[in-house]
Formats: C-alpha cells, structure tokens, sequence
C-alpha cells in the first residue's frame, strides 16, 4: 500500500484534531467521510496516529532486544500472534506514529487458520530461545473461541523449549497486563502501554523483522 495525497491530508487532519481532544471515533467518521477513506486507511488512522504526546510517552516506554536477554516477558498473546499471522497472511501491517507495529487487519478474536498460527508460534518461540528469554507468561483471551486450546498448545512450547512461566486464559490479559510490576511486557496494544509500569518490547516487529526485513508503511516519518 502506498499513501497518497489525500490520505496524507486524511493523516494529517485527523492527527490536528486528536491534538484538540475531540472524541477519536467522532474524528475518525468525520475524516473518514470527508477524505472517502477505505476501511482499511480508517483502521490504520484508529490504530496507527496518536497524539505527540502520547506517541513520545510510548516511545520512552520501548525495550531493545538486550534488554529481554535472561529476562521474563508477560505477553500479550493475541495480540502478538495475530500480527505476526496477518502478515504471513499477506494482510497489511504498519508501523504508528509511536513507532509500535499494528496490523491493520479485523481478525482480532477471530479464529486464525491453523497452519498461520502453528508458524507465528513457532518464530515467536524460535526468537525467544535465540535471545536468551528466560521466563514466559502468556495472557489469552478467555471468551475467545479456542483459547483453552490454544493455552495447551503454547504450555507444551514452554516446557519443550525449557522455559519458565505458562499460558493461561484470563478474561481480560489488558487488566493483568496493566498490573505487572517487574519484568517486561510485550504487546502493542495502546492501553496497555499507555498503563503499564514496566517498559515494552514490540515483539512482534522484532520477530518479522529478523525474519524477513519487511518495509513497513510507516507514519513516523508523516507526524508534522
């Protein structure tokens, strides 16, 4: 996808009228309407822009690969590995203007094909080992259809792959994300990271980009 001058504008707008605190859903259907916008360039504007001062108080919050090296990491786990599958899918996935990778898919609490899944796992766990993790605790959705499942599937990784930690369904990972007061957080989910107290690693991102070196759609260099 490339942005073309009229969702340049649509960006820019969109971001002024964030800065003036007008209701995001209010913003996102006037500019929306105004600029024609697909419902793909709606979700990278809800997902991807965000106010300077929201975009520059996630940034500070970034973990670097170091950092996670004999660490424990508290992920995240839909929210990683659907961005990973999207993009092993062919879905589009871009990089926010707080420099956190999203996908600009609507298959959050959807049911993934299996063979996606079973391959973001993989790379997830894969990364994970080479960088010297040494605990993981995943967090699924509970309401979401399989997430038992899933939980079973992810605890055999950790204990084959000789981690500490384990999956477990909760009813909502953003609550327990938001009280993890050690070790780091993986998620690029914007509440959390705009809640949690411990620093975040875009796990995600760092995984596709070891493995692939994709070139994002990135709105950090459009934020003026």
């Amino acid at each position: 996808m490339i942005i073309t001058e009229d969702f340049a504008a649509a960006i820019k707008i969109y971001k002024f009228l964030l800065e003036k605190r007008i209701p995001q859903r209010a913003i996102l259907k006037l500019v929306g309407d105004r600029f024609k916008l697909n419902s793909t360039e709606r979700t990278i504007l809800y997902r991807g822009v965000c106010t300077d001062k929201n975009a520059s108080h996630r940034k500070s919050k970034l973990a670097f690969t170091k950092d996670i090296q004999n660490k424990s990491i508290h992920i995240d786990g839909y929210n990683v590995l659907i961005t990973i599958g999207s993009y092993l899918n062919g879905n589009l996935v871009f990089i926010g203007n707080d420099n956190f990778l999203r996908d600009a898919s609507e298959v959050h609490g959807k049911v993934f094909r299996t063979e996606l899944l079973q391959r973001a796992i993989a790379l997830t766990f894969d990364y994970l080992k080479k960088n010297k993790v040494s605990g993981l605790h995943f967090y699924l959705d509970k309401p979401v259809s399989n997430s038992g499942r899933l939980s079973a599937k992810l605890n055999n990784y950790i204990q084959d792959h000789k981690f500490s930690g384990s999956a477990k369904t909760v009813n909502s990972p953003d609550f327990v994300l938001k009280k993890v007061n050690k070790d780091i957080i993986a998620t690029s989910d914007s509440s959390i990271i705009d809640n949690c107290k411990v620093t975040v690693i875009d796990l995600a991102r760092k995984i596709l980009t070891h493995n692939f070196k994709p070139k994002y759609l990135n709105l950090t260099i459009r934020n003026s």
